[in-house]
């Protein structure tokens, strides 16, 4: 189901979780704050695409031009690319663009992936190839406080963000020993979130592979605040 928050209900939780946060006086709510429940949605999103990757996603056709096709600009993590036949075609490193043969091969640099040389089956330097990726959330529609966040996100999940913009509230203010209390919820919340995305689909049949096990611990510093 979309999501139906808008930025305003985030905002009105966040300043409910503390007596000393006054709106209009930490920080403004239709321009700033915005801006920032929109970059700690886009901290969430990047939390989840090293957790589990297939989460937040999308896919983009991308046409070829000499060779380079432009990463994306809502990735966050490319997962896997793909010609027309639906033939993978592989990433490789830079400095080993053979790695693949004889399987078609691209090679990342500059904000581009390139087309590696000397393969015996690559694709053709104009290919349409379609980009399977964990996406960055779209901006809060329209962009202000009135705004719905990402279709994608999970309104369930709430209080991350909640919390996100909270511990952004007393940090700006110098209450470090409300951070650390803000944080310890925001931490349970997070631990949350990330076993949902884990198990979130637990009937997969896979062939090979292993299962992503994940040391949640080690995302924290990512969020706000640190852990």
């Amino acid at each position: 189901m979309a999501a139906t928050t808008v930025v305003q209900d985030i905002l009105d939780a966040a300043f409910a979780t503390s007596t000393k946060n006054q709106p209009g006086t930490i920080a403004t709510s239709g321009v700033e704050l915005t801006e920032v429940v929109k970059r700690k949605l886009q901290g969430i999103y990047a939390f989840a695409a090293r957790v589990n990757p297939l989460h937040f996603a999308a896919t983009l056709d991308v046409v070829g031009a000499a060779g380079v096709w432009e990463r994306p600009e809502a990735a966050n993590a490319i997962i896997r690319i793909e010609d027309d036949a639906f033939v993978e075609v592989a990433v490789v490193p830079f400095d080993d663009r053979l790695a693949a043969e004889p399987e078609p091969a691209v090679y990342e640099f500059g904000g581009g992936f390139i087309l590696s040389p000397g393969q015996t089956n690559p694709p053709a330097d104009d290919d349409t190839l379609t980009f399977w990726f964990s996406k960055r959330p779209d901006d809060p529609d329209p962009l202000d406080a009135s705004g719905i966040l990402d279709p994608d996100w999970d309104d369930g999940y709430n209080d991350l963000l909640i919390f996100e913009v909270a511990i952004y509230l007393s940090m700006k203010d110098n209450r470090d020993t409300e951070v650390a209390m803000l944080k310890t919820e925001r931490n349970t919340w997070a631990q949350v979130f990330a076993s949902y995305l884990q198990h979130s689909t637990a009937n997969e049949q896979r062939r090979f592979g292993h299962k992503r096990v994940v040391n949640v611990d080690s995302l924290l510093p990512m969020l706000t605040g640190g852990a």
